[in-house]
């Protein structure tokens, strides 16, 4: 028998200016009844209801981040539930319901027990492990570690992922390399998704690795040979080539803020936005003033919010996803619920998460209430309240 002790909490968020997979954005109240929205349309709230007024608010689904290592002085590598739970916990208060946590390059015995930590990942918000690395090129390694880059090596990874196989999500590699056809053929074995990232493969040889299997570009424009009217490198087959999906970091650092209006404007034009996410590849010195940091086993320095190496490498990013949402809209001129969907419903796409990343009868209750601003008011993450703007919970 069902009690009112037992029985699933339910809250209206009342008022609020939805926005809905069609991109839609009608006046319309949302009911939640334990981790489901179960309406999006007039609701009675009915007593014991926690009421949520969201007048003047845009509601909206819970922001996912397929491309982050932490935030707040934690990174998802450094193998504990405290550095897991303070990350996720900085960046909910920025919208973010869901992430994939990335791990660099390091010592296979420290990524074995950061991924020991993350497996328990739905209740925590996690959706799993992006490696990013080892198996990339030392000329494009960018803020990874060369002194722990490995060939690629099939029956290597298989021993790096062995028991944490539905944990891995994604997986960023060099296919220019000798040996990456078997580690591409591992990677698809284990149900993970290959990324094509710090990486200078020519344009050929990125098409070629698109028709073995990649189908993900890690922070499109960084570390990879770029776009050439001679040599279109991995830019130029991720952005003609419809079967890739595309991570863009968006903090008018990493790639320019025209660069960000020409992509967000070509893709459109062609009917291609679903193909690109927004992720921050955020560090631990996310939130944090500007000072040392480390990443891996390496050390850097923010200055400005912009985190880089000793020789001026740009390594990982402070950004979060609700600043690279506020960004897109300012650079791009991109209306507010197409962009939206560059931090919900694509990324879940990605993932193949249809019950995430939209605001619909029978998904997950992951919602986030947004001021005209753009601000984050209250995150909801699987029908709880796990930030509000005036009362941290």
């Amino acid at each position: 028998m069902t009690t009112p002790e037992t029985a699933p909490r339910r809250i209206a968020i009342v008022g609020g200016h939805c926005v809905l997979p069609d991109e839609r954005e009608p006046e319309a109240d949302v009911l939640v009844i334990g981790d489901r929205v179960v309406r999006v349309g007039p609701v009675e709230p009915a007593p014991g209801d926690l009421v949520i007024d969201a007048a003047g608010c845009w509601v909206v689904p819970g922001l996912i981040d397929l491309h982050v290592h932490g935030g707040a002085g934690a990174d998802f590598a450094d193998g504990s539930l405290h550095a897991v739970k303070t990350a996720l916990d900085f960046h909910a208060a920025h919208g973010t319901t869901r992430a994939v946590a990335s791990l660099v390059p390091m010592e296979s015995a420290r990524l074995r027990q950061a991924m020991t930590t993350l497996a328990d990942r739905p209740s925590r918000g996690l959706l799993g492990v992006h490696l990013e690395g080892p198996y990339v090129s030392a000329a494009k390694r960018g803020g990874l570690d060369r002194a722990f880059l490995r060939p690629p090596d099939g029956k290597g990874f298989r021993e790096l992922v062995d028991g944490f196989e539905s944990s891995v999500r994604i997986v960023t590699l060099a296919p220019e390399l000798p040996g990456a056809a078997g580690l591409l053929e591992a990677v698809r074995d284990v149900g993970a998704i290959a990324a094509i990232g710090h990486s200078e493969a020519t344009y050929e040889q990125a098409l070629a690795a698109i028709e073995q299997g990649v189908r993900h570009v890690t922070h499109l424009g960084n570390a990879m040979s770029g776009l050439h009217h001679r040599a279109p490198g991995i830019f130029g087959a991720a952005l003609f080539h419809d079967r890739v999906t595309l991570e863009l970091i968006v903090d008018g650092i990493h790639v320019h803020p025209d660069v960000v209006r020409f992509l967000v404007e070509d893709l459109s034009a062609r009917g291609q936005l679903d193909r690109l996410s927004l992720v921050t590849d955020a560090i631990r010195a996310a939130g944090s003033a500007d000072g040392r940091f480390t990443l891996g086993n390496l050390a850097g320095t923010v200055y400005g919010g912009v985190a880089r190496l000793a020789d001026g490498t740009l390594a990982g990013s402070t950004l979060t996803l609700d600043a690279a949402l506020r960004n897109v809209v300012r650079f791009s001129g991109v209306p507010i619920p197409r962009a939206i969907q560059l931090v919900t419903r694509n990324p879940a796409a990605v993932l193949g998460e249809t019950h995430l990343g939209q605001l619909r009868p029978g998904a997950v209750a992951d919602i986030v209430l947004l001021d005209d601003d753009l601000d984050v008011r209250t995150t909801i993450r699987s029908g709880e309240v796990i930030f509000n703007s005036s009362a941290p919970v």
